[in-house]
């Protein structure tokens, strides 16, 4: 066994040597934006995400540590039926609870009985359900969205309690909901984009090149549960093309994935969006271009942003070699924290991934619509026996609160 023996040097300085094996033990413990700063202290450490050796135990350690995110969790699957033949608004949506390994445990839970108001008339009594915003609750409550209407619900499924926001005009879809930790209070924000064409002449917006791909200016409109009402938000942010309909929160922050146009580009730039609900803020944290290439065909790769054990990480899933490529963010705002720590497959079995649950386990479409568990640990796949139809699920991790919040009782 080899010793940390100290050395003396001429300057009367003290070194250590330390093992490898002592060292990669400690490196492989840490989050990956204290790794990425530990590859200045020595050039052999700059290189850890190179090593097979390393990487086989820094995979271990982040799978298997403890995260709060999911302490007292119970996990939804929230499926959407969408026809062939139909539209947007006609999709239907089911929410389900379920336990167990293979989710022998699936009780469906109803809707809350809210009258809402019709965007179509005609559809006035269509029960479709509702769509859930992000990939969980926060503190209890799921933020609720149907197409065909015009309203926005918060509702704690718990307790069984509502809140129905204050319909805005010209507010459509509500892009982000989470909680003002400073200010004890939900928020949900929304997009509204504005035709360039639409506006006086006289303001230079962006040059023709620009508005070939972005003809829109983009207002941010806030509404707050305490206030029980809407307001603009005082950002000046460029109109916002969201790659996905995944939206994480965590620790206060709501996040997205979108793109943007390169200046007098062709290609497209990705970026992880992300907004501080206590500032009020956006932040971006750019993708390097070897995870997301901006010439990427988008028709030939999946892309979802999912939490896995409380980081946040993208799956690319390449269909035509059928690989999945996993990487992790190490710090908001530092595009060089990207990591990919996974590359899985080929296999071909698998179609799109569906999200994240615990220790590692992602739960997956298979090409015959059956969902299934897949461990990153072990790469092994476990069938749920539970069918599904195509684009047609996603977890959704809940924590029970029981505390009440401004609303209505079912």
């Amino acid at each position: 066994m080899e010793k940390c023996v100290p050395e003396v040097s001429n300057n009367n300085c003290i070194n250590v040597h330390i093992p490898d094996d002592t060292a990669f033990s400690i490196l492989s413990k840490l989050p990956i934006k204290s790794l990425k700063r530990f590859g200045c202290v020595r050039k052999s450490w700059s290189l850890l995400f190179d090593n097979h050796y390393f990487m086989n135990m820094y995979r271990n350690n982040f799978l298997t540590k403890d995260h709060s995110y999911y302490d007292d969790s119970t996990v939804f699957i929230h499926q959407t039926f969408c026809p062939f033949d139909g539209y947007y608004d006609d999709q239907t949506f089911e929410l389900y609870c379920v336990s167990g390994e293979r989710f022998e445990n699936r009780v469906k839970l109803d809707w809350p009985n809210v009258k809402l108001d019709p965007i179509d008339r005609s559809k006035e009594k269509y029960d479709s359900g509702f769509n859930i915003i992000g990939s969980g609750s926060v503190h209890g409550i799921l933020c609720l969205h149907c197409a065909s209407h015009k309203n926005v619900i918060l509702w704690n499924p718990s307790t069984n309690q509502f809140k129905v926001i204050p319909h805005k005009e010209d507010i459509v879809d509500p892009r982000e909901f989470g909680y003002d930790r400073h200010r004890d209070d939900y928020k949900v924000i929304c997009q509204r984009d504005i035709d360039i064409e639409e506006i006086d002449g006289d303001h230079d917006v962006q040059d023709e090149e620009d508005i070939s791909f972005n003809p829109y200016i983009t207002v941010w409109e806030i509404y707050s549960l305490r206030s029980n009402s809407w307001r603009k938000l005082d950002i000046d942010m460029d109109h916002v093309y969201y790659m996905s309909d995944e939206r994480l929160y965590i620790d206060g922050l709501s996040h997205g994935l979108c793109a943007g146009k390169i200046a007098r580009q062709k290609e497209k730039e990705s970026y992880l969006l992300s907004f501080d609900w206590g500032n009020e803020v956006f932040l971006k944290t750019y993708i390097p271009s070897d995870i997301i290439d901006g010439r990427i065909d988008y028709f030939s790769v999946w892309i979802r942003l999912v939490l896995l054990n409380g980081s946040i990480a993208l799956i690319l899933n390449y269909t035509d070699s059928a690989t999945f490529h996993i990487s992790i963010l190490g710090e908001l705002g530092v595009k060089e924290s990207w990591t990919k720590i996974f590359t899985v497959g080929p296999l071909p079995c698998l179609e799109f991934p569906i999200g994240a649950g615990k220790k590692g386990d992602m739960l997956f479409r298979k090409t015959d619509g059956e969902l299934v568990w897949f461990d990153l640990n072990t790469q092994m796949i476990e069938d749920l026996g539970v069918i599904t139809s195509r684009f047609s699920c996603k977890i959704v991790i809940h924590k029970e609160n029981l505390l009440t919040f401004e609303g209505t009782n079912i």
